[in-house]
């Protein structure tokens, strides 16, 4: 389990590290475990003095129990608690554990390699199913196996380009309904196929691709299934809430849309004020080791 963890490299870790200033005796959030990566560095710090906690969250169960175990050998167990759990549950949670605010809290809205690698439709060469929810584990909720199969054309063509930002949207969608007409489409890698054609019909198979043609529909699948534009809002609505006074919020988003979501939040509060003026963005060296954070954009504010 700790092999699959290391292998996760966390997007702008040391930009958004810097940025929480993090102080032996503060209280931090990592909203989206993941791998473990954000909590580690925040520990490393809390740990070299006294008092200071750490609350981690993650929707996925399989995220927060790989953390753990790790943690658990790593750390002092009164310095942390980690939750499974989605992060706008963010004010309830901070308040079951006895705290009035925290300092800082961080969210990485990516997907991270480990889940691309857990068998659960995230990638695109997958044999099993597509399912893409975080919490897999749940009996009920809506699967993009259950989207892809059963919503119709416009519908598909709207949720592929809104959250997708999908230019070929609507024939992307028409490839499905056509596939889907003769069979459903049972695995990842049949979907991916479905969208590079669509897409190849523009341009031919030899035009060579900055991503992958099914990066921005996949992306736009996971995002609708899992409610992550709500859950998003949601958070920031009881980020007044949640921080102290002076206490440092860090969002990282990998789509226009979330990223949208939070330039305007941070413009539209008073009771805000942003840290960096333009979203920093990972050096061409981070782009170089890790491809996936190319579109990463982080903002980060305070609570005036």
């Amino acid at each position: 389990m700790t092999e699959r963890i290391a292998r996760h490299i966390p997007v702008l870790l040391n930009e958004a590290i810097d940025i929480l200033e993090v102080k032996p005796g503060n209280v931090y959030a990592d909203g989206t475990l993941g791998g473990g990566g954000f909590s580690e560095e925040i520990l490393k710090r809390l740990c070299s003095g006294s008092g200071g906690f750490l609350i981690g969250i993650d929707k996925d169960p399989e995220a927060a129990l790989n953390v753990q175990l790790k943690f658990e050998l790593r750390f002092d167990r009164k310095k942390f608690k980690l939750f499974h759990s989605n992060f706008d549950k963010i004010d309830e949670i901070i308040k079951a554990e006895g705290f009035e605010g925290i300092d800082g809290v961080v969210l990485d809205l990516g997907i991270s390699s480990i889940q691309l690698e857990n068998n659960r439709g995230f990638g695109f060469n997958e044999e099993g199913a597509i399912d893409m929810r975080m919490d897999a584990g749940s009996e009920s909720g809506l699967t993009a196996y259950d989207v892809i199969n059963g919503y119709p054309e416009k519908m598909l063509a709207d949720i592929i380009y809104e959250f997708g930002g999908e230019r070929f949207s609507r024939k992307i969608a028409r490839n499905m309904i056509k596939y889907r007409e003769k069979k459903l489409i049972e695995t990842p890698l049949e979907l991916a196929g479905i969208i590079r054609a669509a897409v190849y019909k523009n341009y031919g198979k030899s035009k060579r691709f900055r991503i992958d043609p099914a990066t921005k529909t996949f992306m736009a699948l996971r995002i609708f299934v899992n409610k992550e534009y709500e859950s998003l809002r949601e958070f920031l609505e009881k980020l007044k809430y949640v921080l102290n006074k002076g206490g440092i919020a860090v969002i990282i988003s990998f789509h226009s849309g979330e990223d949208r979501i939070v330039k305007n939040f941070i413009k539209n509060n008073p009771d805000f004020k942003a840290i960096n003026k333009k979203p920093i963005v990972p050096k061409e060296d981070e782009i170089k080791l890790n491809p996936r954070s190319r579109s990463a954009k982080l903002r980060a504010f305070y609570y005036v």
